[in-house]
């Protein structure tokens, strides 16, 4: 990932993308307030260090039993993650815009003490290499360990067979051996098992090793692919997602009680991004100059939060005065 500085008017960051993102195929933008903080979704940030714990899955329960009228336009987990998000609770989503000035805002408008970043993204490496699959969607319906160890060893025979080997061990032995089962799927107290490996057999016909003897399969371990993290175009079902050109990338990874169970990976780390994605730091003391400038070209706050609540806001502050007493 590159890092550059931009030094203080929209004109330079646009001729820092000429330099360093002419060649991107596709432009996604991102801003935060904060430059060290990392592309972390908010569903991530729990634990000890965060002093909180979410419960991804009954969150997402809550929200659709509480709006069930919203299931005839959002259809899938990601469909929904994509309203959760725009009501403000904790997903594994991250916001993007086809928009630069729209993330330029988000940079800006908070954390004046504090130098802002803007990233800069091509998500066509990563839309070409991963794929939303069960193996991600499993991450947010399953709650314990046990639960999650009890779907890959009997309910997802579509991808994985006995001669899987989850943390090393067969499946079909794991099934047929209840004190090796235990460990997975517990008992009364559940599983404290961790999540090593999960390797698929891939059968090998008409294949030799290097001294030439008959090789017949190899296992391949996919327990990366839980870590992965997909691009993706929502549909726009809500204004805001048509008013800030938003786009989303969902992340894998996956807390069990505030500690982390499967691996949540860096974005910024070049195995994803690459020389797809570009970091700009605006410095805290030209915020307030880049939201004047932003206001000229008609970006605010009532032109990207299209609700009613923030057209309001605007006409109260539009149509007021103050009175000197």
């Amino acid at each position: 990932m590159q890092e550059v500085i931009a030094d203080g008017a929209i004109s330079s960051i646009t001729k820092i993308l000429q330099n360093s993102a002419g060649e991107f195929k596709v432009t996604w933008f991102r801003g935060q307030p904060n430059y060290e903080h990392k592309l972390i979704p908010s569903i991530f940030r729990q634990g000890v260090k965060y002093g909180v714990i979410f419960d991804e899955r009954k969150m997402l329960e809550e929200f659709q039993r509480r709006y069930p009228d919203q299931s005839s336009n959002h259809k899938t987990v990601y469909e929904w993650l994509t309203l959760m998000q725009h009501y403000g609770l904790p997903t594994r989503l991250l916001d993007w815009s086809s928009n630069l000035l729209v993330a330029l805002y988000f940079c800006c408008i908070s954390g004046e003490d504090s130098d802002g970043a803007v990233y800069v993204f091509d998500p066509t490496y990563m839309e070409r290499d991963y794929r939303f699959n069960e193996l991600l969607e499993m991450q947010l319906q399953e709650k314990t360990k046990s639960d999650f160890f009890s779907r890959i060893i009997y309910r997802m025979s579509d991808l994985i067979d006995d001669d899987t080997l989850l943390n090393g061990i067969r499946i079909g032995h794991i099934k047929n051996n209840p004190f090796i089962n235990s460990r997975f799927t517990g008992l009364s107290t559940g599983s404290s098992e961790k999540f090593e490996s999960l390797a698929i057999r891939i059968n090998l016909p008409n294949t030799v090793d290097h001294e030439g003897n008959p090789l017949t399969c190899i296992h391949q371990d996919i327990k990366r692919a839980f870590s992965n993290i997909v691009p993706f175009k929502a549909p726009h079902l809500n204004p805001r997602i048509r008013q800030q050109h938003g786009f989303f990338t969902f992340h894998g990874g996956m807390f069990i009680d505030g500690e982390e169970f499967i691996k949540v990976e860096d974005m910024e780390q070049n195995h994803y991004a690459g020389n797809s994605l570009l970091k700009i730091r605006i410095p805290a003391e030209n915020k307030l100059c880049l939201l004047k400038e932003l206001e000229y070209v008609g970006v605010r706050e009532a032109t990207l939060f299209p609700e009613m609540e923030f057209q309001a806001k605007e006409i109260k502050k539009l149509f007021s005065l103050p009175h000197d007493l």
